[in-house]
């Protein structure tokens, strides 16, 4: 009997050890998840910085596929942290295809648009967009993020579906699709343990999923890869019953989304019910408040839907409230005139205070409006000299080029004479020296290069030029031409020359040839006189 008490004992102190590890685990994880939220805009400022540097190396691209390779990275970066901005990127994605052949950028491009949609909450039109292109059509590289949106699409739709039969088909769905994500994703990713994990949970095999994930969990230092993996042995330990260890791995994954800068999560809020219930109001309350800001700083309005989860929150502390004044009422009925009166003056200070808030926030907008104007301005003068310095470098380039070409052509020329003149030919000598082929010859050759360097730059000069024209009165290169006299005229005030004295000693012409060549022109524009030249200058 003795025996078996202290078998008994020995068991309740194992499990009361153990549950005292797994709290004090808990505990260890709530506080550092504290400290993050803390330094949440530290986090931030060093996602903007990121962002910022992404955003230079665009302005910098060369191609247009580095620029949609870099629009993807911004994309990235911006998805789960700002959706409007996210669409926008996708929309100047899109307007590179008609320059890049390849059908691959034309479907990543739908899929970050797909993706976007789904975190905005449009669920039928992220649907609409990824059944525009067939299965066969995706290449390899896409499959693993083709399979991931349609996963994702028919798990939020499964969420939000009105009857039961709906839910039960779009959950099958689902389910295919994360059949589809395991069979493209190697086994020996993480990613594929953590998927599989959750088609474990999904077909009620949680404690499965605990022994595929543990082990990773137990090692794993890299956020990216936590957010995804904690959530996810927090859900299978929650359909286990173990809410410490669920409690524990949802604050390890919100940690590693607000180390992240994501502001479209799920952890946070679940955690943040989960302690309410426990009676942690105050913590509680602060990671709803921070979930419900993140989630519309991102405007991922699915997430702001499910955030009405704190309606019945604070409708339970109201009750609860309640009834702890209705068993003190008897005692507080006498202050209840002087409480009702101090709730009046309260009620106008906040009105007076909310009045004088309106206002500082009319104040606000003011300045900020002015300050996106001057902001656009500078963003105006910054792209006119990234411009300027792009043709500046091209030129300066092809004026050493052209000066080292010249010399070694006069010595050349200089030996031919001399030759002549050793030999006694006299009469070749003077006819060499009186021809103007040479000089006719390297005309011809400099404006030839200077056609090509300018149209190196601007491509698209001609088709943009003539656009300002009447379609009658086109001009169209002859065959073996890149540009007309006109053209070239034009190409230099494009370049800021535009002094006709100087653009007449550039093209071997005379001031007057040239001011009738630009009156001419002028008069073939659809544009008013004044106002054609300056469009040319915004041609490129």
């Amino acid at each position: 009997m003795q025996r078996d008490l202290r078998i008994c004992l020995y068991i309740i102190l194992c499990v009361c050890c153990a549950g005292g590890v797994q709290a004090g685990g808990r505990r260890d994880a709530l506080r550092r998840l504290d400290d993050v939220i803390r330094r949440r805009a530290a986090f931030q400022a060093d996602k903007e910085r990121a962002i910022d540097s992404l955003r230079r190396r665009l302005y910098r691209a060369h191609t247009d596929a580095a620029r949609f390779d870099l629009y993807s990275r911004l994309y990235e970066a911006y998805v789960a942290y700002q959706t409007d901005s996210a669409l926008k990127l996708i929309h100047e994605k899109e307007r590179l295809l008609p320059r890049l052949t390849e059908p691959r950028f034309r479907i990543d491009a739908r899929l970050n648009r797909a993706g976007a949609l789904t975190i905005a909450g449009m669920y039928k039109e992220a649907l609409e967009v990824l059944q525009e292109t067939t299965r066969s059509d995706i290449p390899p590289d896409l499959l693993q993020a083709y399979f991931h949106h349609f996963r994702t699409l028919y798990g939020h739709m499964a969420g939000y579906a009105l009857t039961p039969d709906e839910r039960r088909e779009y959950l099958l769905r689902a389910d295919r699709y994360r059949d589809s994500l395991l069979s493209v994703i190697p086994p020996a990713d993480v990613n594929h343990r953590i998927i599989r994990a959750d088609q474990l949970i999904a077909r009620g095999r949680p404690a499965e999923a605990v022994r595929l994930l543990q082990p990773v969990a137990d090692t794993c230092s890299q956020s990216a890869v936590m957010r995804f993996l904690a959530y996810t042995l927090a859900d299978a330990y929650g359909r286990l019953g173990d809410r410490e260890r669920q409690k524990r791995y949802l604050a390890l994954s919100a940690e590693a989304d607000l180390r992240l800068s994501v502001r479209e999560y799920i952890s946070l809020r679940q955690l943040a019910f989960l302690l309410y219930e426990d009676g942690d109001i105050d913590r509680a309350y602060d990671y709803m408040k921070c979930a419900l800001e993140d989630a519309g700083a991102c405007n991922a309005r699915a997430r702001i839907v499910e955030a009405a989860e704190i309606y019945p929150v604070i409708d339970r502390a109201y009750r609860i409230r309640s009834d702890r004044k209705q068993r003190t009422i008897v005692g507080l009925l006498l202050g209840s005139v002087l409480l009702a009166a101090s709730l009046v003056l309260s009620l106008l200070h906040v009105y007076r205070q909310m009045q004088r808030l309106r206002q500082a926030r009319r104040a606000l907008s003011d300045a900020n409006a002015r300050l996106q104007t001057a902001n656009d301005a500078l963003s105006d003068v910054n792209r006119t000299l990234l411009e300027a310095n792009a043709i500046k470098e091209e030129y300066i380039a092809q004026y050493i080029n052209r000066c080292s070409v010249y010399i070694d052509k006069l010595d050349h020329y200089r030996r031919r004479l001399m030759k002549l003149a050793q030999s006694g030919r006299t009469d070749e000598l003077l006819r060499t020296v009186r021809s103007t082929e040479l000089i006719a010859d390297e005309r011809r050759e400099f404006y030839a290069e200077f056609d090509r360097t300018f149209l190196g730059l601007f491509p698209h000069f001609v088709e943009e030029f003539n656009a300002l024209l009447h379609p009658a009165d086109r001009i169209t290169p002859k065959a073996g031409e890149r540009l007309t006299t006109e053209l070239r005229i034009f190409a230099l005030i494009r370049l800021g020359i535009t002094d006709s004295a100087r653009i007449a000693e550039f093209l071997g012409y005379s001031v007057t040839t040239i001011y009738n060549y630009r009156s001419k022109t002028r008069g073939k524009s659809t544009l008013d006189r004044d106002a054609f030249e300056s469009a040319v200058m915004r041609i490129g």
